[in-house]
């Protein structure tokens, strides 16, 4: 028997004694109840607070504030009066009532601040302001020379089938040279007779000058137009600018 107990344990293993295992401890625990505090302080705490306003309101004495002194009216800007401004008297009872009720609210004795507010101005569309400027005509230079561009309009006096026209010279020293053109104004059926041109030559100086135009028709309206026969600096190429215009003038 003894032999057979060996056996049977010699045969077998011997099983090892596993170590205790430990818990871990469960830190989740208390999230639970915390929250649920959390979210009946969120849910109570706005019912509880008019409560406690209501029970300090109740307490505490109401202190009014003392009316403030009204102040004068201003009056209107002189901008404002310019611009159309109605009468002085809305302007200022405008304003008045404003600073009545920025003074002191009737609820709780509160000072409501009120932001300022422009006075009730009107403004007249189309309303002329102030006075319009004097423009004075100036005397013309040397034949246009104060101009730009060019304008020399030649003064014209009709004669028996003819035209004189006189202007003041451009003493500038690329003019070197004037034409004049006289342009029918009848029109008749096909093409139109061409104008009857004169050319003049530059004079030394600021001058007066005169041409006359023959073989003009009487009893019609012509259109003369002044050119000068100017020279560029740059590529000295001469060329025809036209600086002026007369109206319609009837020969004799």
């Amino acid at each position: 028997m003894a032999e057979q107990r060996r056996r049977t344990a010699g045969s077998r293993p011997v099983a090892r004694r596993r170590a205790p295992v430990r818990r871990r401890r469960d830190h989740t625990r208390w999230l639970v109840p915390l929250l649920a505090v959390t979210v009946g302080a969120v849910v109570l705490a706005p019912q509880l607070t008019p409560v406690l306003v209501d029970l300090t309101a109740t307490e505490a004495p109401v202190v009014q504030a003392p009316a403030a002194p009204a102040r004068a009216p201003v009056e209107a800007p002189v901008l404002a009066e310019a611009q159309g401004v109605g009468t002085l008297a809305d302007v200022a009872a405008t304003r008045a009532e404003a600073a009545t009720r920025a003074d002191v609210a009737t609820d709780g004795g509160l000072v409501v601040p009120q932001p300022p507010r422009p006075g009730r101005i009107s403004i007249v569309p189309n309303a002329s302001i102030g006075r319009a400027p004097v423009y004075e005509l100036r005397p013309d230079g040397c034949g246009g020379a104060g101009t730009t561009p060019r304008r020399i309009v030649p003064g014209v006096v009709p004669g028996p089938g003819s035209a004189t026209l006189d202007w003041m010279s451009d003493n500038r020293p690329e003019v070197v040279g004037y034409r004049v053109q006289a342009v029918s104004q009848r029109l008749v059926g096909g093409e139109q007779p061409p104008p009857v041109v004169r050319a003049v030559a530059q004079v030394e100086g600021c001058q007066p000058m005169t041409v006359t135009i023959d073989g003009l028709a009487p009893g019609e309206p012509y259109v003369f137009w002044f050119e000068e026969q100017v020279t560029s600096a740059s590529t000295g190429v001469t060329r025809l600018v036209q600086v002026g215009t007369t109206g319609a003038v009837v020969i004799g």
